[in-house]
């Protein structure tokens, strides 16, 4: 299947109904458009040829690429893969204040509500009290459970469920 990278996003202008089924990408007018994390997803399992400026590709391009335009791509590029490899349709969650909004197994939007957000960092980044509060309180606004995946140097990831408890 044939995309075109265009800055943050990756658009598919036709053939994607697969892709629609299985929770990628939004429907627009010009096609279907990806989020630079399905992209690399799909690039990364063989599903997806990607060209910019007339020129294909390669995985570790893409992912140069993808990592100019979104700093830590390729950090929160490993939550996605892992989380997505475990069967659940995750989206980016930007809109609501965090890296990812993920949705039940089996499930995707319009069908189920966000299950969880996920927040990535790196283990060595330090997280002050008031952006757990504030992460806590985005999630439960939205009403969801918020997710922090830590990533160390190795790319293991360790997910750390944060929750505010009532006295």
């Amino acid at each position: 299947m044939r995309a075109e990278m265009l800055g943050k996003r990756v658009l598919v202008p036709e053939g994607y109904s697969e892709l629609v089924q299985k929770g990628y990408g939004e429907r627009k007018s010009e096609g279907l458009v990806l989020s630079l994390y399905e992209a690399a997803y799909l690039l990364e399992k063989g599903k997806l040829d990607v060209f910019k400026d007339g020129k294909q590709l390669k995985l570790e391009e893409f992912l140069g690429e993808a990592e100019r335009e979104e700093p830590e791509f390729f950090i929160r590029y490993n939550v996605f893969k892992d989380m997505r490899d475990r069967g659940y349709v995750i989206k980016t969650g930007f809109k609501f204040g965090t890296h990812f909004r993920v949705y039940p197994r089996g499930k995707k939007p319009g069908e189920a509500h966000t299950e969880f957000t996920v927040q990535v960092m790196p283990e060595e980044k330090r997280l002050e009290v008031t952006d757990i509060s504030r992460l806590v309180r985005l999630a439960r606004a939205i009403r969801t459970r918020l997710v922090l995946a830590v990533v160390d140097s190795e790319n293991e990831i360790v997910y750390y469920e944060i929750k505010r408890i009532s006295p």
